[in-house]
């Protein structure tokens, strides 16, 4: 069966937007194959549909059918180059059919209709001596294609498709009408496809018609099933990341594609953070082709206003007044471009994909008129920060302290929204006043944009400067440094040096206000993060803290460090408090916005990674997505690997290697994104541990809940030296930093890792990490067999506390979030 039968055509209860009239449904074999029943002379097909949602497909698989089954077949489209030739669609379809076709066919009384025919086709020319028609000769035009069409058909069935039929010009639709009214002889199958709510209404009366005297079939486009959609997404998008393209897509497949190709959903007002790929720009631009001069400047002057828009604000940026302002907003609804909101004067484009295009297509020089008009239209209303944002970003001027103020504003409003833009509007508004730029709040708010977007060095570079900025006039406030060494110290583990980290939260530990409630629960959370992510810091992570007062702290604030309390409850195996803990978390977590969530995402982290370890695996996965989802939809490339890889070790010890081979490529195509090698390392040995659970096709047995794991004995057959290197592989130690605590050479560190692995029979570093783990935990590992490395003196037992989760072990990576 065909995909188009596949796809069934069951538009059986489906109405035409102007008739009740119920409408047969179609399948290839009623409309194709040879029956003794009677049927009319002259069906319709028709498909309706929006743009981009695979009417032209089906058309092709019409074609595809009807030359199975013998048909002759042809195929024209309505563009706005034809909508200047009368009977242009259908010249678009016929004239190759023609190059071929003897005239001789027309005989009788149709040999007269050779001259006209020459006029309308160009292939039939040669024919005869042209008749060019004029309005009192439409009626003989209409009976010459009449005979040409029953000529066509004598000898073999004919199928002719006609895309964009809503472009139709008007003597195509007359000769419809005409062909409607006076059915030609033989089977002629035409099969329309439009877009219902474009055109002038004469194409939808006219298919109402056929409907009636019982011509019409209709076949709606069918909307992508989950799979089918899935299929069109990058492998390496989280599954919740394409929950999001596939729910913002609605079943469109071209939509989709495009989103597929951005990777994202443009932001609505966001002009010039989604530049389109030269394919899906090409694609939108045809439907402004028909646009007159000013119906293009005003979609243009459209796309510059954020949205919804008014009418007001739409002349006032086009420059366009009156009689020109109504036609061109005329032109934009007729192509449905745009369309109305619930505000009576409110409108927007139909999807965000035409407005990057609009937006995109214009000059630059042009851009920053319109953007200078918009900003004076909005700056006397004492506007909101972001919407004048938008425009001062591309108008302001040097000097302009004023508008230096409200992009920074503006910047901190949109920074868990959009840090890419934040950053950006941070940037300009440096440029525009120095004194602005070296404040360290200003400083602080562009390195948290960087360190979100995954720049993590020029994250430092700007946090350096915080708390004293050469030339600024005073310096940072303690709320401001300890924010400042908090993010820092936040880098460097993400950087893998652990050193660095500890001595920020140390830093941030002596300033002034340290030990105000407020400021030691902040800063204990992250001596917490930092113990449970690094295996370092005795006392802190073992659960042998003492809840500080939390009456004092924000909701969110108060969840994120109950979950912080839950982690490192569970890490020293004290289940009851664990559960005690995450059952407080849980509540004030649940109960953020996704506004308020994204800023402690690492408390979602814990929560879903505690909840895992306390057999809890439908509520872990729950929470670990609405991270992973908040993360992507917002452009947080700095947070999504570390999410991302929790997920794939979650679906991996669950046996879902599908969904880990997803998430592992997520985490490796952002990690890449990250000016973070360690980063990097760690995602790339991931995806090693996930193909090798596909290789073996096994699949991982979870570990007991917060029970001991009896001891590898593959550790007996290393020797002194192979230890040594186990033990720094488990501690996150490169090669490189293995080489210098040891006083090795680089290779020799290779080659006896080779060893290592060849012996305990394993692929990654992370089940290095893992054997040795197990091993500590059971009291026989490595410290009772050989003195430890002096960087490893002080390093605490660990205990594995995942089922079917995460392992809390040296090794373990955490998001670090709550920038």
């Amino acid at each position: 069966m065909s995909d188009v039968r596949a796809i069934a055509f069951d538009a059986t209860d489906q109405k035409n937007d102007n008739t009740e009239e119920k409408v047969d449904p179609v399948t290839a074999e009623s409309l194709f194959e040879a029956s003794d029943e009677p049927s009319p002379r002259l069906t319709v097909v028709e498909i309706p549909g929006e743009r981009w949602s695979g009417k032209t497909s089906l058309l092709n698989q019409l074609t595809r059918d009807a030359a199975a089954h013998g048909w002759r077949t042809a195929s024209g489209h309505a563009t706005t180059t034809l909508s200047a030739v009368p009977y242009g669609i259908f010249v678009d379809a016929l004239d190759d059919l023609l190059v071929r076709f003897d005239t001789d066919a027309l005989t009788g009384p149709a040999r007269h209709h050779v001259a006209r025919l020459a006029g309308v086709f160009p292939a039939l020319a040669a024919a005869a001596p042209p008749i060019t028609e004029t309005p009192s000769d439409r009626y003989h035009a209409l009976r010459a294609l009449h005979a040409l069409l029953e000529a066509l058909a004598a000898e073999q069935p004919l199928l002719i498709t006609l895309d964009d039929g809503h472009r139709a010009d008007s003597a195509s639709l007359d000769l419809l009408s005409h062909l409607l009214g006076h059915p030609p002889a033989g089977r002629i199958v035409l099969a329309i496809a439009h877009r219902p709510r474009q055109g002038d209404g004469m194409l939808r009366s006219l298919l109402a018609e056929a409907a009636a005297h019982g011509r019409l079939r209709r076949s709606p486009t069918v909307p992508l099933s989950e799979e089918q959609a899935l299929s069109l997404l990058p492998d390496d998008l989280s599954r919740v990341h394409c929950e999001t393209l596939l729910a913002e897509a609605d079943g469109n497949p071209g939509l989709l594609r495009a989103f597929a190709a951005l990777r994202a959903v443009p932001d609505h007002c966001g002009s010039t953070a989604f530049p389109l790929p030269i394919e899906v720009l090409t694609d939108c631009l045809r439907d402004f082709r028909g646009l007159t001069p000013a119906g293009w400047l005003a979609a243009r002057s459209a796309a510059v206003l954020g949205e919804p828009f008014d009418v007001a604000a739409l002349g006032r940026v086009a420059q366009l007044d009156g009689a020109a302002l109504r036609a061109a907003l005329d032109e934009l609804l007729r192509e449905d471009l745009v369309h109305g909101t619930a505000l009576a004067r409110g409108l927007r484009f139909r999807n965000p994909l035409l407005r990057a295009a609009a937006y995109q297509s214009a000059g630059s020089g042009w851009l920053q008129g319109a953007h200078e008009r918009a900003t004076a239209l909005l700056a006397p209303r004492d506007s909101a920060s972001v919407p004048l944002a938008r425009h001062l970003e591309h108008s302001a001027v040097e000097g302009d302290a004023a508008g230096a103020g409200v992009l920074l504003t503006a910047a901190a409003e949109r920074l868990w929204q959009d840090p890419v833009q934040a950053a950006a509007w941070t940037r300009t508004a440096m440029d525009l006043d120095a004194d602005s730029g070296r404040t360290a709040r200003t400083r602080l708010l562009l390195g948290r944009a960087l360190a979100l977007t995954g720049r993590l060095r020029e994250s430092l570079a700007a946090l350096t400067t915080t708390t004293a900025v050469p030339g600024a006039q005073a310096p940072g406030a303690p709320d401001t440094s300890a924010a400042a060494h908090r993010c820092r110290a936040r880098i460097w583990r993400l950087l893998g040096d652990h050193g660095a980290a500890l001595a920020e939260l140390d830093a941030a530990s002596r300033l002034p206000g340290a030990r105000e409630t407020r400021a030691r629960a902040r800063l204990l959370g992250e001596r917490l993060a930092h113990a449970l992510e690094t295996g370092e810091g005795a006392g802190v992570a073992d659960g042998a803290v003492t809840e500080p007062p939390l009456g004092d702290l924000p909701l969110a604030e108060r969840g994120r460090l109950l979950a912080l309390l839950a982690a490192s409850a569970v890490r020293s195996g004290a289940g009851d408090r664990a559960r005690e803990y995450a059952d407080r978390a849980a509540p004030l977590l649940d109960a953020l916005p996704d506004g308020v969530a994204v800023r402690h995402l690492d408390g979602l982290y814990w929560l879903a990674a505690t909840e895992s370890a306390l057999g809890r695996a439908e509520a872990a996965s729950l929470h670990f997505g609405r991270s992973l989802r908040i993360a992507e939809a917002r452009r947080l490339t700095g947070v999504v690997p570390q999410l991302a890889m929790a997920m794939a070790r979650l679906q991996l010890e669950a046996g879902d290697l599908a969904g880990a081979v997803r998430h592992a490529a997520c985490a490796e195509t952002n990690a890449a994104a990250v000016d973070s090698p360690y980063l990097l390392g760690l995602a790339l040995e991931l995806k090693s541990e996930v193909a090798a659970a596909l290789r073996g096709n096994r699949t991982p047995s979870p570990a007991p809940v917060l029970t001991p794991v009896e001891a590898e004995p593959g550790l007996a057959a290393l020797s002194k030296r192979e230890l040594e290197i186990a033990v720094l592989v488990s501690g996150g130690r490169t090669n490189q930093q293995i080489a210098r605590a040891l006083e090795l050479s680089h290779k020799t560190v290779e080659t006896h890792l080779g060893r290592i692995f060849r012996k305990l029979d394993v692929s990654s570093r992370a089940e290095v990490a893992a054997v040795v783990g197990r091993s500590e935990r059971k009291g026989q590992g490595p410290h009772h067999a050989t003195a430890r490395p002096a960087a490893h003196q002080e390093k605490p037992r660990h205990y594995k506390a995942t089922a079917p989760g995460l392992t809390y072990e040296h090794r373990s990576l955490q998001p670090q979030v709550a920038w």
